[in-house]
């Protein structure tokens, strides 16, 4: 995740639903401007502890809004095939985790304006209730709070469509490239192009907000623009390591040159030959050509210095578990979204118990670089 593994709040509909620390940042600053600025513009002369109050129900309520949109992403999504594992609430908004690409352009498109229209319904419901709320007299700050939630999912709805990449109306206009040219790598690499250009124009604009008085305001388009850059650019690499690994075994992408002790090896041996020789904090356990486990740099750690040269690898090594392991023939593209989604970035490659090679995150990396180069324009 581009943000971190976040904080798990709750499952919905089997989806993880997290907050990425920094949503507590923006939550705080926005609370903040809405007790300190909005509503006390709005309903002047209103009891403070009231506003505060009418600022924290609002920033909850965008949330919710947040919520919604992004979980409406991943009810269509799933109807299109895609799974999603993870929705994360970060200093922008939310992102919706999806397991995969969409099968093909229409889905695409489907996913992604699904959370603009969740937007533009939410906005008038709470516009809806505004008008009821003043016309039935309710309290100044409650109808205050449906304007600004009315307002504030107008902007989620409106500012999504811009066409960054991936922003929803980035995905919007690489669905409009793929469908046009049937290559989702070059419709990616262009939606890319085209949301870096919106990026730094983003961070040009808070650059001249900082340098003509804007103060911490010009900071927002900044990291806004980053984030655009950065998350494109994860986005076209996991598009194109798709590519190169699709239907290739993990035999082929694995390293074969593994280096293995046995289980009879001192820990001091095992320090001092293998763990600072070869700069390793994982090595495997092999007998008579099986595999045993592994013993790594916190097992050793977790020994006491004056008793390695009296304790063997058997006494301290771990079995490798079965999500520790792939085989031979698994798909390489498959094991790079199980990385994605497991977090692990190294495996064992096992068959009939005897070890072939390690493959890591590294290792798939490598393959993509020398595709890229190997590629018409490579370098």
């Amino acid at each position: 995740m581009m943000w971190g593994r976040g904080v798990s709040l709750v499952r919905v509909m089997g989806i993880d639903l997290r907050l990425d620390v920094s949503w507590f940042l923006i939550a705080a600053l926005l609370t903040w401007s809405l007790a300190a600025g909005y509503f006390p513009a709005l309903v002047p002369g209103s009891d403070p502890a009231r506003v505060l109050l009418a600022a924290v129900i609002a920033m909850l309520g965008l949330f919710g809004s947040l919520i919604v949109h992004e979980l409406t992403h991943a009810v269509v999504a799933r109807r299109e095939g895609v799974a999603v594992r993870t929705i994360t609430l970060f200093l922008f908004g939310g992102v919706a985790e999806m397991r995969d690409e969409p099968p093909d352009a229409a889905a695409e498109f489907r996913i992604a304006v699904a959370g603009p229209v969740a937007s533009l319904a939410l906005s008038a419901l709470a516009a809806f209730l505004w008008a009821l709320a003043r016309g039935l007299g309710a309290p100044d700050l409650g109808v205050a709070v449906l304007r600004y939630l009315a307002l504030a999912n107008l902007v989620l709805a409106v500012f999504n469509m811009v066409p960054a990449f991936p922003l929803d109306g980035g995905r919007v206009f690489r669905a409009m490239l793929w469908r046009r040219s049937g290559d989702l790598s070059a419709a990616t690499r262009r939606a890319t192009r085209v949301s870096a250009v919106i990026a730094y124009g983003m961070m040009a604009l808070g650059v001249a907000q900082i340098l003509t008085g804007g103060g911490a305001f010009g900071l927002w388009p900044v990291l806004l623009g980053l984030f655009i850059l950065v998350a494109g650019r994860s986005a076209q690499i996991r598009v194109e390591m798709r590519d190169a690994l699709a239907g290739r075994p993990v035999a082929e992408v694995m390293r074969r040159d593994v280096v293995a002790v046995g289980p009879e090896m001192t820990l001091q041996a095992l320090v001092d030959d293998v763990i600072l020789t070869r700069a390793l904090s994982f090595v495997p356990v092999v007998e008579d050509g099986h595999l045993l486990g592994a013993v790594d740099l916190e097992t050793v750690r977790g020994i006491e210095r004056q008793h390695w040269a009296d304790t063997r690898v058997e006494d301290v090594f771990a079995p490798l578990r079965p999500d520790q392991m792939v085989a031979p023939g698994t798909d390489a593209a498959e094991l790079l979204d199980r990385m994605a989604r497991e977090g692990r970035r190294k495996f064992t490659v096992v068959e009939d118990r005897r070890l072939l090679g390690v493959v890591t995150l590294a290792d798939l990396m490598a393959r993509l670089r020398v595709s890229a180069s190997l590629a018409p324009g490579g370098g």
